[in-house]
């Protein structure tokens, strides 16, 4: 019986048995490894997944629980897209603030604004779950008879009131 050992084959392709993605040079770092600071938390993050596990394991890292957008920094301000061929450098996670509406929800009796509900959308998903949940077909300005159906069409900090289907 002939015995193959892990070393026979790292020495033969210099690259580890247990990651083939991995170079014997890597083996003692753990990998490609970046940090990632958001307030007073830092965090090391492997980059040796897809871009999407990246994201996750980030989002995971640092408990964000939404679909909010993020990004990375780093020390030069240059702004990185992020995958595996990043550099690893120190990187500062900025959230994205989203866009900032006020709504107008009416009274369905008597069509008097009942309150002003202020709402912030990240995504165009938040945005369309919005409408649907208070049986909205689009928003329309207060200041404006364009109705809009996209959250690219808000414009933060403006007014909206929601048009529901005709004969609703």
């Amino acid at each position: 019986m002939v015995g193959i050992y892990e070393s026979d084959i790292v020495a033969a392709n210099r690259v580890s048995a247990w990651n083939c993605r991995g170079r014997v040079d890597d083996l003692g770092s753990g990998g490609r490894v970046v940090t990632i600071k958001w307030g007073d938390h830092n965090r090391r993050i492997g980059i040796d997944g897809s871009s999407e596990a990246i994201k996750d394991a980030i989002r995971s890292a640092f408990g964000l629980r939404t679909r909010r957008p993020f990004w990375l920094e780093d020390s030069e301000g240059i702004v990185r897209t992020i995958d595996r061929d990043m550099p690893l450098k120190d990187y500062i996670l900025h959230l994205d603030g989203g866009l900032n509406i006020k709504v107008l929800l009416y009274n369905p009796s008597n069509d008097l604004p009942n309150h002003a509900e202020e709402k912030t959308f990240y995504v165009e998903d938040d945005f369309h779950d919005f409408l649907l949940r208070h049986g909205f077909i689009a928003l329309k300005g207060l200041n404006c008879c364009k109705s809009v159906r996209s959250i690219d069409d808000l414009h933060p900090g403006e007014v909206y009131q929601g048009l529901r289907p005709p004969g609703s």
